[in-house]
């Protein structure tokens, strides 16, 4: 996480100078695997953030001295759990670094494993083989965020080859989103065609987001036809219902009115990569001319992202307008431009087509200060030494739509809108026999409830929004008949793990 500091009074906003704030930082737009010259692993996207902070610091200084910046970037710092769970093997402690982004959501290059290697494989394939290693297991999953990639011109060779990958990648390997790349793939000129459709379609029937690769206006208002097709097609309802595409990119028009024209659609998002230098206030204030309307934020259209590895430090100048006086937001516009928009368009946790349906049970106790999680979270962390679970990820919970809050002050508790410690951890068996969601929360007069869930069935949390009209109504009635209130906060431990091993 990001810690900033108030260079001067901001008396509308109650914030004064030396203020610190703490801003949760999610890169929107990552590549991992191998493409000719570019190679990328976990261990290299974590040295690149930590390269990025030590060039944000360089300008910062240079803008300190111009009086540029409203907030200094004075330190960056691990969320606490993630950065526990690195530390928890000597292996995965050397890499624990690069805490300025905190989760990257990450796809394939067009890389050396996309080739398929019959008529009957789907291009990508192994390339989402690799993501989904990367992406769900013991560290890496308390940071990266798997997109898959597919192909929709996959259907010449095969019908519905594209589909089915799709769904494997997200059923079955537990990815999490859709990076489409029409350019690379070839098929600019079928965005709007029915194979484009398909694949599209399905992703809204999955719930999932969908990144759309877009090099210039005409490929954006492509993107937005197809949308629209979707939208009026009567047979689309369920996926209109979960899609949500997002324009890569878009800092290639940053002050292009069609651009606009198409985030107005509610379906529709954009991400900063390419954006840099001069194009960045275009962007930002544009956005707040252009998207101005009742229902929503401008601040709620625009994902931050780096696209790296084919870019690097072009993001320390997004970061750091957003924590200039000329920036035309709030810090909670620009927190949720740098993390909250990206966690909300994900929001549903973890889960596969593995594992049984089982009984969920809710424990309740008293938590002074939290120290008792922190000893039940250390002893979770303990069962991934003993190579029987896996930690697939761990999805933090989030303010209702539309109610992101303005950050507070770290003297005052620090909180950003992201619940550091309300959030859902899958655990995976090694056997993938079972798939157990943890849903930490913390609640009022300090008391903590862990409930342990299914995957599977009617009564499971798919939601990462914390507000009760949110949560599966079965769910919480389940829990209601399956609590139980401890006398004691010591057996909250014991009672936790008798129900994993």
């Amino acid at each position: 996480m990001l810690v900033v500091r108030a260079t001067t009074d901001i008396v509308e906003r109650g914030i004064r100078k030396g203020d610190e704030f703490r801003l949760y930082i999610v890169d929107a737009h990552h590549h991992m695997g191998k493409e000719k010259s570019h190679r990328n692993t976990p261990s290299g996207s974590y040295d690149f953030y930590a390269s990025l902070w030590f060039e944000m610091q360089k300008i910062a200084k240079q803008k300190m001295d111009e009086d540029a910046l409203l907030f200094e970037p004075i330190r960056v710092e691990g969320p606490d759990l993630s950065s526990r769970c690195f530390d928890s093997r000597k292996t995965w402690a050397r890499l624990n670094h690069g805490w300025l982004v905190d989760r990257t959501i990450v796809f394939p290059y067009t890389d050396d494993y996309a080739i398929p290697q019959n008529q009957k494989e789907p291009w990508f394939k192994v390339s989402n083989d690799k993501i989904a290693g990367w992406t769900t297991r013991a560290p890496h999953s308390t940071r990266l965020i798997g997109f898959a990639r597919v192909d929709p011109m996959d259907e010449k060779r095969e019908k519905g080859l594209a589909v089915k990958e799709l769904e494997r990648s997200i059923q079955d390997l537990g990815l999490r989103g859709l990076k489409l790349h029409p350019l690379a793939q070839l098929f600019v000129d079928s965005i709007e065609g029915k194979m484009t459709k398909d694949v599209v379609k399905r992703a809204g029937e999955l719930g999932i987001p969908v990144i759309f690769d877009t090099r210039n206006i005409t490929t954006v208002l492509k993107i937005k036809n197809l949308v629209e097709s979707i939208r009026n097609d009567p047979e689309c309802g369920t996926a209109m219902r979960g899609l949500k595409v997002i324009l890569a990119h878009c800092g290639m028009s940053p002050g292009a009115p069609r651009l606009y024209e198409a985030l107005r659609d509610p379906a529709i998002f954009a991400e900063t990569s390419t954006l840099h230098d001069l194009d960045v206030p275009v962007l930002f204030e544009s956005a707040v001319e252009r998207l101005s309307r009742t229902d929503y934020s401008w601040s709620e259209k625009i994902l931050f992202g780096t696209d790296f590895s084919f870019l690097s430090v072009q993001a320390a100048d997004i970061i750091l307008f957003l924590l200039s006086h000329d920036f035309p937001g709030s810090l909670a516009d620009a927190q949720r431009i740098l993390g909250g928009n990206a966690l909300a368009l994900i929001q549903k946790p973890f889960s596969t087509s593995a594992g049984a349906q089982t009984t969920p049970v809710e424990y309740t106790t008293g938590d002074v200060g939290g120290k008792k999680q922190v000893t039940l979270e250390n002893a979770l962390l303990n069962l991934l030494n003993d190579e029987k679970w896996d930690l697939s990820s761990l999805d933090l919970m989030l303010p209702p739509s539309g109610t992101w809050p303005e950050p507070i002050k770290l003297s005052d508790g620090g909180f950003n809108g992201v619940y550091l410690d309300s959030y859902v951890m899958c655990l995976r068996s090694h056997d993938l026999d079972k798939e157990i969601h943890i849903w930490m929360r913390r609640t009022t007069g300090e008391s903590l409830s862990c409930s342990l869930l299914s995957t599977k069935g009617m009564a499971r949390i798919d939601t990462a929004e914390y507000a009760s009209q949110s949560f599966n109504p079965v769910l919480i009635r389940t829990l209601s008949d399956h609590s139980v209130t401890l006398k004691s906060s010591d057996d909250l431990i014991e009672k936790v793990l008798s129900q994993l091993t």
